[in-house]
């Protein structure tokens, strides 16, 4: 067009493209065609010594709307302003003839051919119905060629239309989920920007055969993702000009909603997936569920910085304590929230009875000569003796109306508890095993305060091994 603002060199063009993954050429001619009222598209490739031909027919009835937009960049495009439909920029098909030496669009309207030495020319050849693009190349490489066919049947064909590869139908895949969900998209204004929207639409999971994931939109793959499943979103997707990637925050609300899905679903290593760690940061409780379990295990417990004796007993006990390292912030909320559906649920070591460190009560009082009665009296003195024997010092040794614990010791000062113990548990005569079992354990924390270390244990072996030579 004569005196008009912009020229577009389709040499410039080509060389931008031919840097990309050559499937967009597939990827934009069958998206034309998808989004027209289609019964039936076959895409044929063909090559000679020469090079490359592509061809593409579809059966839509009307036919390309407007041929001038087979050449006009950036049109206004009828489609930008449905969420249902691939197109918006009216930008893919001049992508694509940049990669060919000449191309050839006929349709119900009329005929354009793009030429060898750059130029365009018109004629009124037709077709009853559909659209025919033919298009011939010899800048591909081999690679290029053979990557583009196989790409061409990883498409997954609308219900309805019959989509064939070299006249060989491609089927859909197996289809595991079929749910709704609100996701960003792209919609228009009142004067025909493009702007951003959220919408509920239908988005199907499928199964890889290959176990790579990738985002489709409408169709149409986008890229790959961690996620192990073929992610189909049927409604426009926030993408880039060149239509191969979204943006972090659309990636993550996707894993949120794929989660909440198929978490039940995944095996012990999907699960420790970085796609499983985002998604869980919105998911619902039953996903986190989900993924602590099968991570972890039911009976798995968070790391407590309060009382690191109780993270001790749970790694000895065989359970896996969660570290604050394993998930985010977002996430560790999350699974707090989740706690109010599930009460149990990954709860801090310190929390759980078995492995809590003693809880040494304030306010118990010791009981009186006149209130201790005689077993009491017998296992108070036999407490002393111990402790004198084996450690060479007197000790302090009392009876409270405390029930935190068992007993308590630090060095020199013995308590028990005997609402915790009852009355009847002082009884040399017929409980002296049980006496000395928690005597010995309690003469233990003179070597060290925590259960676990390799000093209490050594404690507890000393100590054993003098009573034993005492007796002898």
């Amino acid at each position: 067009m004569k005196n008009s603002w912009f020229e577009v060199d389709k040499k410039g063009l080509q060389q931008i493209q031919n840097n990309k993954d050559k499937t967009f050429i597939v990827n934009e001619l069958v998206s034309n065609a998808f989004d027209e009222k289609t019964s039936r598209i076959n895409i044929i490739f063909s090559r000679n010594i020469k090079g490359y031909n592509i061809t593409i027919y579809d059966d839509s009835e009307e036919g390309f709307k407007d041929l001038r937009d087979a050449y006009t960049m950036f049109a206004p495009s009828y489609k930008k302003s449905n969420p249902n439909l691939r197109g918006r920029f009216n930008i893919g098909e001049k992508f694509v003839l940049s990669m060919f030496d000449h191309a050839k669009i006929t349709s119900t309207k009329g005929c354009v051919r793009f030429l060898k030495d750059g130029t365009r020319k018109k004629s009124s050849e037709k077709i009853e119905r559909g659209t025919i693009f033919s298009g011939f190349t010899k800048k591909l490489k081999r690679n290029d060629w053979k990557f583009i066919r196989i790409h061409s049947r990883k498409i997954i064909p609308p219900i309805g239309i019959n989509y064939l590869v070299n006249s060989i139908k491609v089927e859909r895949p197996q289809l595991l989920h079929n749910f709704e969900e609100t996701l960003p998209s792209i919609t228009t204004d009142d004067e025909g920007n493009l702007v951003n929207t959220s919408r509920k639409t239908n988005i199907e999971l499928f199964k890889s055969t290959n176990g790579v994931g990738c985002i489709y939109e409408l169709g149409i793959p986008v890229v790959e993702l961690d996620i192990p499943y073929l992610v189909n979103v049927n409604q426009k997707i926030p993408l880039n000009k060149d239509r191969d990637n979204v943006k972090p925050a659309y990636l993550k609300k996707l894993n949120t909603v794929v989660l909440d899905q198929i978490s039940s679903e995944l095996s012990k290593e999907q699960l420790k997936a970085n796609w499983v760690s985002e998604g869980m940061e919105k998911s619902t409780h039953k996903a986190v569920k989900d993924v602590l379990d099968g991570r972890y295990g039911e009976n798995a417990v968070v790391f407590d910085m309060s009382d690191s004796e109780a993270n001790k007993k749970a790694f000895a006990d065989d359970v896996n304590v969660i570290t604050g390292g394993a998930f985010n912030k977002n996430a560790w909320e999350n699974i707090r929230e989740a706690r109010t559906t599930y009460n149990n649920l990954a709860l801090p070591s310190g929390q759980i009875g078995k492995y809590k460190s003693p809880d040494l009560k304030s306010g118990a009082i010791s009981l009186t000569d006149d209130e201790l009665t005689a077993g009491m009296k017998e296992v108070i003195k036999l407490a002393k003796e111990l402790h004198l024997y084996l450690f060479n010092t007197e000790c302090s040794v009392k009876i409270h109306n405390g029930n935190g614990v068992l007993a308590t010791y630090g060095k020199g000062d013995l308590q028990f508890s005997y609402k915790a113990l009852g009355k009847k548990w002082f009884n040399l005569l017929g409980n002296k095993q049980n006496i000395i079992e928690l005597i010995i354990h309690e003469f233990g924390h003179w070597y060290s305060s925590d259960h676990l270390s390799e000093q209490y244990y050594n404690g507890l072996c000393e100590i054993g091994a003098k009573l034993y030579c005492k007796e002898y």
